[in-house]
């Protein structure tokens, strides 16, 4: 009964200390974390090295990790300073013989369970929304659907050792269908039938080369669709704070979207906004190598990309076509 009331009073401490905590990071009348928002770009600048986020969910995701490692550090700190006084404390000289009884648990008892409901606490408040945020299954749904116009964009994205391809939903805003048969690593990974006259997807064979980025329009929700062509791998673009596994035989959601606000941070040299991808898996020996680049490009300009390379790619198979129905004569 008694380790009843110790955990009952405890797990009332922590509760209050970590319900203080994330309400104190709170701007008023909202459920984000803003207040500390420069401090938090600091540690991520100077302390990880780390690029500053070009997406609203990349910001929740430096505000959830600076919390962690702040409350890492006071647990750190505390129970340091505390094993530091039980050496003083019952060190030796002062209790020459065991104390099989020991000191009253008290306070500690309610230390430890004060710790562990703050930490449940903190997880589910800031860790799981977060979570929900970004593998929302209705947010990409809605984002798919909202793909045949131009309040969302599905791309679906492809590794394979050592590169990056992707897929896009050419004019007609319907992706044509896959022929395992078809597929390879060299010029048709997606397995498209390259004969098919009607088919108007716009493929990224390499995205190892800026000049053939993926790319992904300003201030639209993009929904990911990723899978793996041998091994598992995991997309990463930091700048996004997007990281997700590539496995074969699966097809993993994601989604994002890139905020006007935050690009003027992050222009390269040529007054770009190209953000390279990189692998977070060992993947093999050239796993290193497995770099790819993403661009986001204003609205518009996206436009008219899509719109041409899909008048392209659709003429090439065309004229595929053309050459197979005359051999086939």
């Amino acid at each position: 009964m008694k380790n009843l009331y110790l955990l009952i009073i405890g797990a009332f401490a922590g509760a209050v200390i970590a319900v203080i905590v994330v309400n104190s990071g709170m701007e008023e009348g909202t459920s984000t974390y803003k207040k500390f928002d420069s401090s938090v770009e600091t540690i991520m600048a100077d302390w990880f090295m780390s690029p500053p986020p070009i997406t609203e969910h990349g910001k929740n995701v430096d505000r959830v990790i600076v919390f962690v490692h702040a409350m890492m550090a006071v647990l750190f700190v505390g129970w340091t300073l505390y094993f530091l006084v039980c050496m003083v404390k019952f060190r030796e000289s002062s209790h020459p013989e065991a104390d099989n009884a020991g000191p009253s648990k008290l306070w500690t008892t309610l230390a430890e369970y004060g710790v562990i409901v703050a930490e449940v606490v903190l997880i589910v408040s800031f860790a799981v929304p977060l979570w929900n945020e970004v593998m929302s299954v209705d947010r990409i749904a809605k984002i798919k659907k909202d793909a045949a116009g131009d309040k969302g964009l599905e791309i679906h994205i492809l590794a394979k050792q050592f590169d990056w391809s992707a897929r896009y939903a050419g004019n007609d805003s319907k992706f044509s269908p896959q022929f395992i048969n078809f597929a390879n690593k060299v010029d048709n990974p997606f397995g498209l039938d390259q004969n098919d006259s009607n088919s108007d997807d716009v493929t990224i064979l390499s995205a190892r080369d800026k000049r053939n980025a993926i790319m992904v329009p300003v201030d639209t929700p993009v929904a990911l669709k990723i899978t793996s062509m041998d091994v598992i791998h995991s997309f990463k673009v930091l700048p996004l704070r997007v990281c997700k596994d590539a496995i074969p035989g699966l097809q993993l959601p994601i989604h994002f979207e890139a905020k006007t606000e935050y690009l003027d941070l992050t222009p390269d040299k040529d007054g770009e906004y190209i953000y390279p991808i990189t692998c977070a898996q060992l993947c093999g020996d050239g796993h290193g190598y497995m770099i790819g680049y993403l661009k986001v490009l204003p609205k518009d300009k996206f436009k008219d990309w899509l719109k041409g390379e899909s008048i392209i790619q659709k003429a090439k198979r065309g004229e595929s076509a053309t050459v197979v129905a005359k051999a086939n004569k």
